[in-house]
């Protein structure tokens, strides 16, 4: 594991938990000289797997996609305003399951993968298993989780 720090992949999904995160991996970008990375994963309605039966017209598609986009502005607005000084910002959308691509986009040592605490209860764990659970498990890099309420500092 290297102790340069490149890139910052920060989950953002527009929750109280993933503005917090990201404020932290905004902090830790400046630190380091990293640039700063918020990463949406998405999913149709329904899933993949209701897509793949019955799939979605392209205009339909192509709002899911605006909507992915937005969520990352929103989340960034949120937590910065505008933007955070001094880092480079360079969100990712894509479409895939979060804690997959999460842990696919934050592939280098040389990175850190910065993540909120769900907020979700047993019941969605259960069903959909914890994104930072999976990322702990799976990540090659270092992985900071932010719990809930976590003191805003730096």
């Amino acid at each position: 594991m290297s102790e340069t720090v490149e890139r910052v992949v920060v989950g953002v999904n527009g929750s109280e938990a993933s503005v917090e995160a990201l404020r932290q991996g905004a902090r830790e970008a400046a630190r380091h000289g990293a640039v700063l990375c918020p990463t949406y994963a998405w999913a149709p309605p329904g899933g993949e797997a209701a897509d793949a039966r019955y799939p979605a017209p392209a205009d339909v598609c192509a709002y899911w996609e605006r909507e992915a986009d937005r969520v990352v502005a929103d989340t960034c607005r949120k937590a910065f305003g505008t933007a955070p000084r001094g880092v480079q910002v360079r969100p990712w959308v894509v479409r895939a399951s979060a804690g997959r691509a999460l842990v696919a986009h934050a592939h280098h040592d040389t990175d850190l993968l910065v993540m909120g605490e769900g907020g979700h209860g047993a019941l969605h764990r259960f069903l959909h298993g914890s994104v930072s659970r999976y990322c702990l498990r799976h990540a090659h890099c270092p992985v900071l989780v932010v719990p809930p309420g976590h003191p805003r500092t730096g």
